[in-house]
């Protein structure tokens, strides 16, 4: 069915529709006159668009908040990374006819700079920042050093659907088969071990020198052990990259696994693990989970959907060490005594920035301060975990996959010619996690120590938690909650206040409110 027909005064003006198209979807989209009519589903994970929101000139999917340009699709915020087909409309009066086997004209970007740009790490920002480099004309060669010595991949997925063994590694990837070759990008398998930015070059592992012109400068974060007694023992894992997720996932099949840590990572790895696993165990020193993110009611209800997977939750405990027989670990020893039998442990407790090469500009935490373009010296940029940068919710090191994304498109966008997008000031911080089959979504930043109010049910696992700071809402996170999650995004990215005491008096249509709200 490539076309179908639909008029014109179904959508309201600045509004748009969904329309099913055989077993695709169409968003058509309306301004007085013009129509414009677009793939419907998110490039990203497939969300309806639809079923998110329109506003000042941008189409937010309501699951990952990637942000797509009205006026012809373009990408305007990841974790997408490329932008939405485009269709052709024919109109006769008030009848419109969509061809979807027909596509729009798109932009061509125009050729740019020859400079010759190196991107120190491949993840989620290094990746972002090559990809939006070619995609507005970048012409000059790129260079991208990956450790691991593989692709760009999605990371996030490791702890979520990698270890519940439901995808593969090979579709793990960043970007199409053969991404690198495509955009001409020169993807080395080596790391820098030193930087000389008077001279412009990089030293790499192994004596080779690498001259630059623009260094991009995305290496991540390590996992930390806590300095706990016993890290080192065989059995002990840490999570960060594929190969981290691999051996895990092979290791705890069958096993008792103690998972050390009540963050996103720890609290999502036992979730994907518990079907594996013989038995979980998750050691937490707090009163909660996630105490940085929910509040103790959703927390409460999410520790509910854990326990009935048969994970065991132990809160305010304090882990003093491993023990271990033969090298190998057998227990995870609390400061009372008390013994937690273990075949394999996963250490969740954070991580530390890997500022080697910035190690200059770094604060006393790791992180590297950056001004909005995300330069930390002339032609030096740094995104992602190690990056203290601006943003709507203040200036912040942010260690999450949408954030070092938005880094790198900003980095980017800031060595064009334009310059046009290049401001980390104008993002907003966003993550999700996915734990015992939960999709919970969390916009802005706030204190663990702010004030909170909750609409809706966090048994039900339907809600929203919005958090308070100087008497307006600075962060929300929800479950079941996707529209209205995306249109507190876009209040936020706006500065439209959503009042303390006019959250407090109970729910209301925030979709609307955005619209009636936003600057004109």
């Amino acid at each position: 069915m490539p076309k179908f027909h639909f008029n014109v005064r179904d959508i309201p003006d600045g509004g748009m529709r969904g329309y099913a198209a055989g077993e695709s979807k169409v968003l058509v989209l309306r301004d007085g006159d013009q129509v414009r009519a677009f793939q419907g589903t998110c490039p990203h994970a497939g969300a309806t668009l639809a079923e998110g929101v329109r506003c000042q000139g941008r189409v937010v999917c309501p699951w990952h908040h990637g942000a797509f340009a009205v006026e012809d699709g373009a990408l305007l915020e990841p974790p997408p990374v490329n932008g939405l087909a485009g269709y052709a409309v024919e109109r006769h009066g008030e009848r419109c006819t969509v061809d979807t086997e027909a596509a729009s004209p798109s932009r061509s970007a125009p050729k740019a700079s020859n400079l010759h740009v190196v991107i120190v790490g491949a993840g989620a920002g290094g990746f972002m920042a090559a990809q939006t480099l070619r995609q507005h004309g970048h012409a000059g060669p790129i260079t991208m050093l990956a450790p691991e010595d593989t692709p760009p991949y999605d990371r996030t997925m490791l702890s979520k659907n990698f270890l519940g063994g439901k995808i593969a590694p090979d579709t793990l990837a960043l970007g199409e088969d053969d991404w690198a070759g495509k955009h001409g990008i020169s993807l080395v398998p080596a790391s820098a071990v030193a930087l000389d930015r008077h001279a412009r070059t990089l030293t790499l592992a192994g004596g080779t020198v690498l001259p630059y012109d623009k260094l991009i400068v995305a290496t991540g974060a390590q996992p930390t052990d806590g300095h706990l007694q016993g890290a080192d023992l065989q059995g002990v894992h840490l999570l960060r990259s594929l190969a981290d997720a691999r051996a895990l996932l092979e290791a705890a099949r069958g096993k008792r696994l103690v998972v050390v840590g009540t963050g996103f990572i720890g609290m999502e790895a036992a979730s994907a693990l518990s079907q594996d696993a013989a038995t979980v165990v998750v050691l937490g020193q707090g009163t909660q989970i996630m105490p940085s993110v929910l509040g103790p009611e959703p927390a409460r209800a999410l520790a509910d959907l854990h326990a009935a997977r048969g994970i065991d939750i132990r809160l305010g405990v304090e882990v003093k060490r491993m023990a271990g027989v033969d090298g190998r670990v057998a227990a995870v020893e609390l400061a009372d005594g008390t013994q937690v039998p273990a075949d394999i442990v996963l250490l969740g407790l954070g991580v530390r920035p890997r500022t080697g090469l910035l190690d200059d500009f770094a604060d006393d935490t790791g992180a590297v301060q950056v001004d909005a373009q995300m330069r930390v010296a002339p032609d030096i940029q740094a995104i992602g975990d190690i990056a203290l940068a601006p943003s709507v919710s203040g200036t912040l090191r942010v260690e999450h996959f949408r954030v070092a994304m938005q880094h790198g498109m900003v980095a980017a966008k800031a060595l064009l010619e334009s310059g046009e997008g290049g401001d980390a000031g104008q993002r907003v911080p966003f993550f999700w996690t996915m734990q015992v089959d939960k999709s919970l979504r969390y916009v802005g930043h706030a204190s663990p120590k702010a004030g909170k109010h909750l609409w809706g049910s966090a048994k039900d696992m339907d809600f929203i938690e919005f958090s308070f700071d100087r008497q307006r809402v600075v962060a929300a996170v929800g479950c079941g909650k996707d529209t209205e999650l995306a249109a507190i995004e876009e209040c936020l990215r706006l500065d439209v206040v959503l009042p303390e005491e006019v959250v407090r008096r109970g729910p209301f249509d925030l979709v609307a409110y955005l619209a009636a709200h936003a600057p004109r």
